[in-house]
């Protein structure tokens, strides 16, 4: 069975840390990917803007970062269409797409778009928590919704075949991007507000808006995005899988679990390594073997299938 994380932190903690991807201390590395079937990651390039200036000439850093271990690992993939995934699962390596964490790494410019996607990105969140030049995110109260320039860029990573991902968007910047979006649209680490009521979460009809364009929600494992504390288990991360299950069906939910970009996993789930804990007690409550797929990886895969291959 095919696995598919749809956002994790781990590259830009390992690159900030100075450590290795391969193996580490933190959430997420490769060689505990390796024990899964297959495993496709979303390799997150975040900037916390709490801390510094996002730019694009450091966004480029951690994708050189990524290349250069790619380059000195035998069993890891940097994947630029669905052929390269399909055939690194083949080939039983990590494979891992790159992803932008928040537009303002553009800095306002759509050729920095063009030289992400040329650099190996196919996936990016609009916004972080904060308003940038594409829009505003989930912090914000203005209701100031899609920039100009955030409508364009929707539009140019649709043309490219990019994924867009509104995780971390507000309301407006939400319905503003579903407007205009021709392609799917994924909501990449997002639980279901109707679950746990927090401002990063999704309602009910932003998760169907989601499914309507053929999109992805990715359940994050964060606990205060699980039940609003720091104390959470894998029973109450199951129950976002099915509420979304239960209103949009199996083939609209996924993983995105937010690995090594929080500090509070649900109880009993150290990393990547115990992905498999989530599946197998999705199993003891009757789903079946398709649906466990789906939600694992397949999902996403379909996704990957229809954009990636513009």
């Amino acid at each position: 069975m095919t696995v598919v994380d749809a956002h994790c932190d781990s590259l830009t903690r390992a690159v900030n840390s100075k450590k290795s991807l391969v193996r580490n201390d933190l959430h997420w590395d490769m060689e505990r990917a390796l024990k899964y079937d297959g495993f496709v990651q979303v390799l997150a390039v975040f900037q916390n803007p709490d801390r510094r200036k996002p730019s694009f000439d450091n966004a480029m850093k951690y994708i050189r970062e990524a290349e250069r271990i790619e380059r000195q690992t035998c069993f890891f993939k940097l994947c630029r269409s669905f052929e390269d995934i399909k055939n690194g699962i083949e080939d039983k390596k990590v494979c891992g797409l790159l992803g932008i964490e928040g537009g303002e790494a553009l800095e306002g410019k759509l050729e920095n778009l063009d030289e992400f996607y040329n650099a190996g990105v196919r996936i990016m969140t609009l916004t972080w928590n904060y308003a940038n030049e594409l829009g505003d995110g989930a912090e914000i109260q203005r209701n100031g919704g899609l920039t100009e320039f955030g409508r364009k860029v929707v539009k140019l990573m649709q043309e490219k075949g990019m994924i867009v991902d509104i995780s971390h968007a507000d309301i407006k910047t939400f319905e503003d991007c579903m407007s205009i979006s021709t392609r799917p649209v994924i909501a990449s680490h997002s639980n279901a507000r109707a679950v746990c009521d927090h401002p990063r979460n999704l309602y009910d009809w932003q998760i169907m808006e989601i499914k309507r364009t053929g999109g992805v929600v990715g359940i994050n494992f964060y606990a205060q995005f699980i039940n609003n504390s720091k104390k959470a288990g894998v029973t109450s991360l199951i129950r976002h899988i099915e509420h979304i299950c239960e209103i949009a069906g199996d083939g609209a939910v996924g993983i995105g679990a937010d690995f090594d970009g929080m500090d509070a996993l649900p109880a009993g789930i150290r990393g990547v390594e115990d992905l498999d804990i989530v599946f197998n007690e999705l199993a003891k409550l009757n789903y079946s073997d398709t649906a466990i797929q789906k939600i694992a990886g397949g999902n996403f895969l379909r996704v990957f299938s229809d954009v990636l291959s513009v």
